[in-house]
């Protein structure tokens, strides 16, 4: 809904009046709504924890909006801006009001009114977990015992101040379970990853040296949690825990000694280990289809893709998820090293039409960017403008993938400070990524003068890239 200034004050105000009373009594209504500075787009999309759209609200001119919700269900809830989203935990009776910055997204995201407090503490949470990753890397270098204390000292202190918060403030159990679960998975998800963090040892001799204790916590994993099936602290660590596990599980009948997520039978582990632990097909589906993805993209062993297909369709029930695997699969068997680029159209900052082929007179490397993406499409043109001082005798071409005008792409590159040097959009911007499979966007190819492909997986920002530009001016 959209609501004029004046009117949406008026309505606020009382909410926050009453919302700034400790003791408030909460009402039989429950509120949700914002303000965002410098708005990425005019909506928010509200989703419930099944990922179900709730409603999609229109900002004002003011960047604000307010929901009154009907049919209510408490829980934890999701907005999404168009670019970036985050998670709130919703209680009936909540008069629940954020502000945020799009420049500081997370970081400058604050709550006020009833509901505040507890989201408040989990948003301070999950900002106080991306500044430990350093600490945690450090800790990781530890034998895995002094490791584990200290992980889990943190974990401690974290649940006595989550004691104190919530006896002061007379918390739900439902706030204090989910709160609980934030600290915990936090906790298990470095210790899943420690075998992969160690700089000094292998993956198998970590695995090998861990006290039998180490993953006692796993019996009490529980894998098909529904309330919270898309909370980010929850998918990150099951994403992390079948990793571990699959690689546990892979030692234990191969010669590998290393961890290799390319490897065809590792995959399979994985997803052996995932149908037999999840039972919640929604979960099941989301996780199995993460890891399909990831390997599709990273793998070149383009023969094994049909034998991945085969096992993926085994467990994952959804048909979209299993259509498109399909074609991603197909799209790079197109995309084989050696065989031709695809014929596209393309057009140039004149608005004018042409085959991306005839601007292929040399080794070339092709690039792609969204204006979703604002980190990336910044990265990627600072990137290829320090390699192409080091490189000249390669060409560097760059492709929005948006379905966007000449003019408006030429906007965006000047509003970031980019100069439109080799700057192209698709004319059909779907069929081209469905084509050249660009996902994610960082996916780079390396063609040579004959616009025959050398590698269609490359990336600009890996340590070997340079070496890459190297191959491909001998090839």
């Amino acid at each position: 809904m959209t609501l004029r200034p004046l009117l949406y004050l008026l309505l606020l105000f009382p909410l926050l009046f009453t919302c700034s009373k400790e003791n408030e009594k909460r009402s039989e209504n429950t509120y949700f709504g914002g303000t965002i500075k410098n708005k990425n787009s005019n909506q928010i999309t509200l989703r419930d924890y099944k990922n179900t759209i709730i409603d999609t609200f229109s900002l004002d001119a003011t960047g604000s909006f307010l929901h009154q919700f009907k049919n209510f269900e408490p829980g934890l809830y999701n907005f999404f801006d168009g670019r970036e989203a985050q998670s709130v935990f919703i209680q009936k009776g909540d008069s629940l009001i954020f502000r945020l910055n799009t420049i500081d997204f997370d970081e400058s995201l604050t709550f006020t009114g009833i509901g505040s407090k507890e989201n408040n503490f989990l948003i301070n949470q999950f900002l106080e977990n991306e500044k430990e990753e350093e600490v945690f890397l450090k800790f990781s270098q530890l034998p895995c015992n002094t490791f584990r204390d200290k992980i889990d000292s943190i974990r401690d202190k974290k649940l006595s101040r989550l004691k104190q918060f919530s006896s002061k403030n007379n918390t739900s159990e439902d706030f204090n379970a989910l709160a609980t679960a934030t600290i915990n998975f936090q906790n298990y998800f470095s210790k899943e990853f420690y075998p992969f963090a160690r700089l000094d040892k292998d993956e198998i001799e970590v695995l090998n040296g861990l006290d039998a204790t180490f993953f006692d916590y796993r019996k009490d994993i529980n894998y098909n949690n529904e309330k919270i099936q898309n909370y980010y602290p929850y998918k990150t660590f099951l994403r992390f825990h079948f990793n571990t596990l699959a690689l546990q599980e892979h030692f234990s009948h191969s010669k590998d000694s290393t961890y290799n997520n390319t490897s065809l039978h590792y995959n399979l582990d994985r997803f052996k280990l995932i149908d037999q632990k999840i039972s919640f097909q929604p979960i099941k589906n989301d996780i199995s289809y993460y890891y399909m993805i990831r390997y599709l993209n990273d793998s070149k062993n383009v023969e094994d893709f049909d034998q991945m297909l085969t096992a993926f369709k085994r467990i994952n029930t959804n048909p979209d998820n299993i259509d498109k695997a399909a074609k991603i699969i197909n799209s790079y068997k197109r995309l084989k090293p050696g065989l031709q680029l695809p014929e596209l159209t393309i057009i140039n900052k004149l608005d004018e039409e042409e085959l991306l082929s005839s601007e292929i007179t040399k080794p070339t490397v092709l690039y792609f960017w969204t204006a979703n993406n604002k980190y990336h499409l910044i990265d990627s043109h600072k990137k290829a403008a320090e390699l192409m001082q080091k490189y000249p005798e390669v060409k560097f071409i760059a492709i929005n993938t948006d379905n966007i005008s000449s003019k408006k792409q030429a906007a965006i590159l000047q509003q970031n400070g980019l100069t439109q040097y080799n700057e192209f959009h698709f004319k059909n911007p779907l069929n081209a990524k469905d084509l050249l499979a660009i996902k994610p966007i960082n996916n780079v190819f390396l063609v040579d003068k004959n616009a025959k492909i050398i590698n269609p997986k490359a990336n600009m920002f890996s340590v070997d890239f340079e070496q890459q530009l190297v191959e491909l001016l001998n090839h």
